[in-house]
Formats: C-alpha cells, structure tokens, sequence
C-alpha cells in the first residue's frame, strides 16, 4: 500500500512539472528581443567597440541620433574627449518590449561584435 501512494505522488509530481514547464516555456520565448526595422530611445547605456579582436565598453558617450532605421549610419562620441569612438552603418536592431531596452548593431543577426545599448526604446 505505502509503495502504491509512493507512486501516486511521484505522477502527481510528473504531472505538475509537465504543466509547470509547458505554461512556462511560451513565456520565456516571448521575452527574448525581436528584430525591428527602426527603433527610437531617451537614452544611452553603453557602447560594446570591437576591433581585431579587442573589445572595450564606453558608458558616457552619445549618439550622433536618438533614432535609426537599419541601413542608416550612426556615430558614437565619447563624452569624456569629445571624440568620435566609432561610425558604422546600422545592420540590425533588437527590440526588448519588457525592459524597453534596444541593442544596435553592427552585423546582421541576433549577435554583433560592436553594439550600442539603449533605454526607453519604442518602435
């Protein structure tokens, strides 16, 4: 008898997590950023540059733009100089509708080597 509700609960058990993962699953996919056209923002996070094989991460900088469309260039200043880090021609936009956050990058696709990251983003 205790064997046979041993193997009672270990289903139940089965069966929550089953539901549990299958609720889940779909709500995680939704959270991950989409591509977009265009996006514009309120303000700038960051600036990932990579360059042969070195990358390094700028924080106060601005953006010759407070939007871009893919296929636009857009340049980066550093603020603490003055002067230009970088310009490039935008190949993809990453919209994150949950944390209104956008990324900007150089390549086409979901990763970029250089990439800007901005907040209070719409589309």
């Amino acid at each position: 008898m205790k064997v046979l509700i041993e193997m009672l609960m270990i289903k139940k058990i089965h069966l929550i997590l089953t539901i549990a993962f299958l609720i889940l699953i779909p709500l995680s996919i939704k959270a991950q950023p989409s591509q977009v056209p265009d996006a514009s923002w309120g303000s700038v996070d960051h600036f990932k540059y990579s360059s042969s094989g070195e990358s390094e991460t700028f924080k106060k900088i601005k953006l010759s733009s407070n939007s871009i469309a893919v296929g636009q260039d857009i340049t980066v200043i550093n603020l603490d100089t003055g002067n230009e880090i970088a310009t490039f021609n935008v190949k993809s936009i990453r919209y994150g509708r949950q944390v209104k956050m956008c990324w900007i990058g150089d390549s086409v696709g979901m990763i970029s080597e250089s990439y800007i990251t901005v907040k209070e983003c719409t589309r």
